[in-house]
């Protein structure tokens, strides 16, 4: 995403070099010129924004969650070490553990999140406690659930 982002950000400072170029026969192009450096300048500043560790992990963590879900549980506690105020890495590894079994792992995450639901969306706090009741009723988990 980010490369799109910078690809973008390459293609809006040529469009405005091109009609700087040509600017003698456009009377608008001064505005263009503005618009696209502005445009280049916006897209290169979120191309080179750093993506916080703890994303990186979640996103490492669901790469390898089907091949192997030990070291999607590794990441994840990581992710939720580096970035204790992201409540939603919670439900991810509690989905993990219940896909590997550990069914008091994934009842105490889910708890952990349902005590701190404040301002999470209301989706997501239900599907939680859809969760929560699966796990505690000891219900597997299928791996396309995940």
């Amino acid at each position: 995403m980010r490369y799109y982002a910078l690809l973008a950000a390459v293609f809006a400072l040529l469009v405005a070099i091109g009609v700087l170029l040509s600017a003698e026969r456009l009377p608008f192009a001064y505005p263009i010129v503005g618009l696209g450096l502005v445009t280049a300048g916006g897209t290169a500043v979120y191309a080179l924004l750093p993506v916080s560790m703890a994303s990186r992990y979640q996103q490492r963590a669901s790469a390898h969650l089907r091949s192997d879900p030990e070291f999607a549980v590794l990441d994840l506690t990581r992710a939720i070490e580096l970035d204790a105020n992201d409540r939603s890495l919670l439900v991810d590894r509690a989905r993990v553990y219940r896909l590997l079994g550990r069914h008091r792992e994934a009842a105490a995450d889910l708890q952990a999140y349902l005590r701190q639901t404040r301002g999470e969306p209301p989706a997501r706090v239900r599907q939680a406690r859809t969760l929560l009741e699966r796990v505690e009723a000891g219900g597997g988990l299928r791996l396309w659930e995940v």
